[in-house]
Formats: structure tokens, sequence, C-alpha cells
């Protein structure tokens, strides 16, 4: 097939690395509020769990005297705030000296303080201050899931103990995946919302995906020289894409014009480009003249 030369238009492009990631609320990291040890845990690496979900229960002496010290300071209360009362009752009709009063006052507030404190600590263990008030004191403790999605990590076993400190597991949801790549300073400036990406997984995949730039970073990192683009796929269930997936990108900053041959013209020979330039025809016979040419964009 013979052809002559066109004018195409070429993008010019901005070439970029990353890796496929999601945004922090998709990504929950799960710690014990307490510490405390595994009484029990059924899941797996790879199960799939719903926001709400029971993850894992936590045993600890230490949530007893917790719900001791609630249950005695709530049934103080109605004590405490008669006593009160009485006292404020007596000091405003001068019988009671003014040292009583205050002293009622500040026993009452104290408890009352004391009271919401204690509640608030429980309810962040998901032990229900109700249950406690009607006297059933457990040394179990639930943790439930923050998010829907993947257990990603498991960090603990049935048995084991965990300080506040410790991940006990890590869930991301990954119905929603972007891109978070690295471009160098020199080509920082090119690069604005709203241009279009297309990259590739290159573990995983010859496909290439198109994308856009949805986020250009405000500051560089001092060391690397380099500034962070956040970009969002066209098309996020298209590629089975998972947080962590390394990938190429390239980055379609502008548009040039220039005249151009199709690819399968072009003939790599030991490290040099060729086309074939039609010299002459005679009696059907085609006579055809090597010509060297330097490459630019495709």
């Amino acid at each position: 097939m013979l052809g002559t030369m066109e004018k195409r238009t070429f993008p010019k492009i901005v070439e970029a690395s990353g890796m496929i990631d999601v945004p922090p609320e998709n990504r929950a990291s799960v710690n014990a509020f307490m510490g405390g040890f595994v009484k029990s845990t059924s899941l797996l690496v790879g199960d799939q769990v719903k926001k709400g979900q029971l993850l894992v229960i936590l045993e600890n002496q230490e949530f007893v005297q917790m719900q001791q010290d609630y249950l005695e300071v709530f049934n103080q209360l109605d004590f405490l705030k008669a006593e009160f009362d009485r006292n404020r009752t007596l000091f405003e009709e001068k019988i009671a000296s003014q040292k009583n009063y205050l002293q009622a006052k500040s026993n009452y507030e104290t408890a009352q303080a004391r009271y919401h404190g204690l509640k608030e600590q429980l309810q962040m263990l998901n032990i229900s201050p109700e249950k406690v008030e009607q006297g059933n004191i457990s040394s179990q403790a639930a943790i439930y899931a923050p998010i829907s999605g993947s257990v990603t990590k498991i960090n603990v076993a049935k048995g084991s103990y965990v300080s506040p400190a410790t991940e006990i597991m890590e869930i991301i949801n990954n119905d929603h995946v972007h891109l978070e790549l690295t471009v160098f300073e020199k080509d920082i400036l090119k690069v604005k919302k709203g241009q279009k990406i297309q990259f590739k997984i290159p573990e995983a995949s010859e496909e290439t995906f198109d994308a856009e730039v949805h986020l250009v970073g405000t500051s560089i990192d001092d060391a690397k020289r380099t500034i962070k683009v956040h970009g969002h796929p066209a098309h996020e269930g298209d590629g089975n894409f998972l947080p962590g997936m390394f990938i190429d990108a390239m980055i379609m900053t502008d548009t040039i014009q220039g005249r151009a041959l199709p690819e399968e013209a072009v003939i790599e020979f030991e490290g040099s480009y060729y086309v074939l330039k039609l010299s002459g025809k005679e009696n059907g016979n085609y006579r055809f003249e090597q010509v060297s040419v330097k490459q630019g964009e495709s």
C-alpha cells in the first residue's frame, strides 16, 4: 500500500509514574480504644465486610473495673443531686452555711463529670451504658467495621494482646480509586487540571487506560524535586484496579501539528529508522529508495 505524508496532530506528553490509591475516607485502620486480648475474630485477608459488622471481640478485666466505676457513680447521682438541692434551699433561706452549699454543689458536679466521662469511654468500647445501669457487666468489648470494604491486613491472632497503638487490621474500599502520580519539577508548569492521561499497569497488562488530571499538588518534595498529581480513571470498573498497583502514565499537556507517515511505514534496523520512497514505476514494477529518518512523536 502506498501513501503520502500528511499533516497530523500529535500530543505533547509529560511522562510520570505512580500508583493506584484510594481516597483517605476509603481506607480505615482499625484500632482498639483500650488494650485487651483478642477473644475471637473470624476474618481473613480478602474478606468483604460491611460498615458496622463485628470484626473483633477483646477481653480485659479493666473493662469490668470501668463498668463498676460507672455503676457506682451512676447510683450516687440521685443522692448527690438531692443533697445539692437540699443545701441550696437551706442556703437560700439562710438556714445552712455557704460552705455546706458549695461542698454539696462540688460533690454533685464532680460526680456528674465522672459519670459523663465514663459513659463516653464505655460507648467508645461499644459497651452499652444502659445495660451496665441494669447491672449487666461484661469483660468483653466489641470492635465494629468503620467502613465497608475488603480486609487488606490482619495483624493479630486469637489470644494475642493488642494495645491502643496496635493496628488490628486495615480495611480498604476500592469502589473509587485514583492515580497518585509523581511529576518532575521541570514539567510541572505544563500540567493542568482537566488534561487527559493515558496509563498502563506494566506488571499486570499491556492495555492502556484513560484518565484525567483532577488535582495538581501545591508543594514540591525538596529532596526529589517532584510534585504529586492526582488523576481520576475514566472507567474505574474496567481494569479491576487495586490499591498499590504501580503505573506508568503519559499526561497530554498540549498538541502540535506535524507531517507524518503511518507507523507501519517506518522500518527499524540496527537502531536506525528508514522509510521506502517510491523512486520509479515501470511495466508494473516498483522501485523504492531507502531513506534514513529520525523518529519523532508517534
